[in-house]
């Protein structure tokens, strides 16, 4: 099949591989059109090394950027949810006893959950997640949300992203990485000579990240041509039809003098049957024996009066 016979097989399907094109697009819209909102928090972190190399600048710089291109994977892998996970939930009792150990709380409650007997979370590193007021905390909700993290380039920083249904579990979760990545490397019993610090902290996002409908878009479209294109293609090799005209002469070894297109034949205004006077083929026939009849008579009549 040459490159002009496939041409030509793509133009004679052109409207089938268009109203296929456009079922792929139609798709494409309504399944991102269906796809949740989503917000996306972020949040910025510095990871120092204070090791042996802390007296030389450069060396302490590619020591730092290489543990946050590691701790950029761990945090990738989802390896730090179950640390989110306890930090949110001792936060939410913290809250919990501070609330009832108020002035004005209703008496009778346990004492155990003090602020001064609570272990875990250092004071004051619950108050970087953000949340404020009766706002509650919810770590199996905030250990689901979607971390990523990125190097930035050349430089010893780490951006963190969270991405939930919720913008307030999203800004929490990015706020809590800084903490949970350091109970990470004491529980793995990693090098203590780490310093992790945060730049910037998240805030809540205001809108859903994009859907990328306009991307979705261009590739159903690319897609859709390059799928329909090749079935067109395969209905063309399986289709019983005549060849083309230079294909024939080339499998027949003659030219092609001339081809008879289809033909779609249309009566003439008033030579054609109307709904009011039919036209009878045996009414046609009898009008003609008529006039041969009477064309005849006329011929008789005249010898007779030469005779």
């Amino acid at each position: 099949m040459t490159a002009g016979s496939v041409y030509r097989a793509l133009w004679r399907h052109k409207l089938f591989i268009l109203v296929l094109t456009a079922a792929f697009v139609a798709a494409a819209v309504y399944v991102t059109v269906q796809q949740d909102r989503e917000y996306e928090a972020a949040m910025l972190m510095r990871v120092q090394e204070r090791g042996p190399n802390a007296g030389n600048a450069s060396a302490a710089l590619q020591a730092s950027q290489d543990l946050a291109q590691t701790y950029a994977k761990i945090i990738g892998a989802g390896a730090l949810k179950g640390e989110i996970r306890t930090f949110v939930a001792q936060c939410s009792r913290r809250r919990t006893a501070a609330t009832q150990n108020r002035p004005g709380a209703p008496t009778g409650q346990s004492n155990s959950q003090s602020p001064k007997n609570a272990t875990g979370p250092p004071a004051g590193s619950c108050e970087s997640l953000g949340v404020t007021g009766n706002s509650r905390l919810s770590p199996r909700r905030v250990s689901e949300v979607s971390l990523s993290a990125s190097p930035v380039q050349d430089l010893d920083l780490l951006s963190i992203s969270a991405r939930s249904k919720d913008p307030t579990n999203a800004r929490i979760a990015a706020n809590a990485v800084p903490w949970a990545l350091r109970a990470f490397i004491r529980n793995t019993g990693s090098a203590t000579t780490e310093k992790i610090i945060t730049v910037k902290a998240a805030t809540t996002p205001s809108a859903p990240v994009s859907r990328h409908l306009a991307l979705n878009i261009v590739i159903a479209i690319m897609l859709g041509l390059i799928f329909n294109g090749a079935l067109a293609l395969v209905l063309e090799l399986f289709r019983d039809r005549l060849p083309e005209p230079d294909e024939l002469e080339r499998a027949l070894g003659h030219p092609v003098l001339a081809t008879v297109p289809s033909l779609r034949l249309h009566p003439l205004p008033g030579t054609g049957p109307t709904s009011e006077e039919p036209v009878s083929v045996f009414a046609g026939e009898q009008s003609l024996d008529e006039e041969r009849t009477v064309h005849a008579q006329e011929i008789r009549e005249g010898g007779n009066r030469e005779a």
